[in-house]
């Protein structure tokens, strides 16, 4: 499949949408007593509808569950074990470490690999913030830095092809974590937004279905990943 470069533009569509995103989940309730006890649950983040992307794609999904018998300490500190993240979120994420880190800011590496028809690893750099605002409540917001494709994954991980003119399966990924400590356990509520390239045609039908599985299979990867290594932190 053929190159295609990140236009000035579609980024700027895209960090149009984070802006509406992030002022809309700014004082959203995370706490929902229909997910006790019950399998997370994946929707779409629902505004999309009037969101015009030349030359991208944007996805956006939230992901909610509850976790009996959590606690935010738990939680955090499974988010905070970065080195851990390839154990956490495997067969999605192969490779994990922390780069960089100043108080509740980190800065993260993660390889991603994904395959349904096509098959793609990625070099993905994140920056991290925690923020409890009080004792029941914590968010963690995580914005990419750099994304780079890996150019033949067969032969070596760290030959890449070039930022922002790749195949684009992934060009921004944000992630809004969201938790909130409340009847025995925590509620937890994540949404993530991606942007990749435009649909071209002639291969609409293999990369469509790259796209569409690709974030919201990922999503649930982290629900369940998170929910299974706090369980296990739980039981330490």
């Amino acid at each position: 499949m053929p190159s295609k470069k990140l236009a000035p533009e579609t980024a700027a569509a895209f960090d149009h949408y984070v802006e509406r995103v992030e002022a809309r989940i700014g004082g959203a309730e995370v706490r929902d007593t229909a997910l006790g006890g019950g399998e997370p649950r994946i929707e779409s983040g629902g505004e999309l509808r009037d969101v015009k992307v030349p030359g991208g794609m944007i996805q956006d999904w939230v992901g909610s569950m509850f976790m009996p018998g959590a606690t935010l300490a738990e939680v955090q500190a499974v988010l905070r074990d970065y080195a851990n993240y390839k154990t956490y979120y495997q067969p999605k994420v192969i490779e994990s470490k922390m780069v960089a880190h100043d108080g509740d800011d980190y800065d993260v590496f993660l390889r991603l690999h994904e395959k349904h028809i096509l098959s793609v690893v990625l070099n993905t750099s994140y920056h991290i913030r925690y923020t409890m605002p009080d004792a029941q409540h914590l968010t963690v917001t995580s914005r990419s830095t750099r994304i780079a494709e890996v150019r033949d994954p067969e032969k070596s991980f760290d030959e890449e092809m070039p930022v922002a003119n790749d195949r684009g399966f992934l060009w921004r990924l944000n992630s809004y974590w969201r938790f909130q400590s409340a009847d025995g356990g925590v509620y937890a509520r994540c949404e993530a937004v991606s942007l990749s390239r435009a649909v071209p045609l002639g291969i609409g039908w293999m990369l469509n279905r790259f796209l569409e599985r690709f974030p919201k299979q990922s999503m649930m990867n982290t629900l369940l990943g998170t929910l299974d290594a706090v369980k296990d932190h739980g039981r330490r």
